[in-house]
């Protein structure tokens, strides 16, 4: 078999990788957590807890 017919494990796809540099990345990434930050503090009763979402995406323990 060719490398390339190969794919790629779980392992490979998963690895640590360094962390983004690209400027416009980085901006966004911010904006997105204060904006979140934001709409939390300002609208504390529309917040949902770690229990709601592992239950609503079946990560019960």
């Amino acid at each position: 078999m060719s490398e390339i017919d190969q794919k790629p494990t779980l392992d490979e796809k998963t690895r640590p990788c360094e962390p983004s540099t690209d400027p416009d990345y980085l901006a966004w990434k911010e904006r997105a957590v204060k904006t979140a930050l934001t709409d939390a503090k300002a609208n504390p009763d529309q917040l949902v807890s770690h229990a709601e979402m592992r239950r609503r995406f079946g990560l019960e323990r």
